[in-house]
């Protein structure tokens, strides 16, 4: 939780909490986040703004809280996604890596807001941060995996190739996204060939061998 924000402790106030998140995200599915006003989040929200300020200082602590939502709802994803019983029934680590894509191709589908702030809206150096560190334990997780269940080789070499995976997986749902709210369907399939492809490729050369 940002330090901005004064999380509830009581059932109401949680209830009303949830609801200006809700609304707000809502709200960024047709107001670009330049137009949006707490003013409105509180209107739709079916409260007075006074009410909204009791928890958030500003529209922009309302989206970073939104946001750090979203990034505890990566480590969920990348929980179920790396489960041992949804890893058993992938029948190649391509099909492992496809699974993990999804998950987070779901993100743009499902999450209200999401896809335009990921598009429109800069993070802040404390959300650039925190999404880096949970690139970084998607990245080892997958590698754990792919290390213990499909055969790849536990390197330096394929460990940073699983974090620059990660970089590469981003780019590439943003592409998908980017003009198709359902996602490409054919950069949606590519990603996980590229990507397990890359992660299992020979290793390199040291230089002038």
């Amino acid at each position: 939780m940002s330090p901005l924000v004064r999380e509830p402790q009581q059932q109401r106030s949680r209830e009303k909490f949830a609801r200006i998140l809700a609304t707000a995200a809502r709200l960024l599915e047709t107001v670009p986040f330049d137009e949006l006003s707490t003013k409105q989040i509180a209107a739709e929200a079916g409260m007075s703004v006074g009410a909204l300020y009791r928890f958030f200082p500003d529209k922009e602590a309302v989206l970073e809280t939104l946001e750090r939502s979203w990034l505890e709802g990566d480590l969920r994803r990348l929980a179920a996604a790396t489960d041992p019983a949804a890893v058993a029934a992938c029948a190649s680590s391509e099909q492992f890596v496809a699974r993990v894509v999804e998950a987070y191709a779901d993100r743009f589908r499902t999450l209200p807001g999401y896809r335009h702030v990921w598009f429109h809206v800069a993070r802040t150096p404390a959300l650039a941060g925190l999404g880096d560190e949970v690139d970084r334990r998607i990245a080892e997780r997958v590698h754990e995996v792919l290390v213990d269940s499909f055969g790849l080789a536990d390197t330096a070499e394929t460990r940073r190739r699983a974090h620059l995976a990660v970089v590469l997986a981003t780019r590439m749902l943003g592409m998908a996204f980017l003009q198709d709210p359902q996602g490409d369907p054919e950069i949606l399939a590519d990603t996980p060939l590229m990507l397990d492809r890359y992660l299992f490729a020979p290793p390199r050369r040291p230089a002038g061998d």
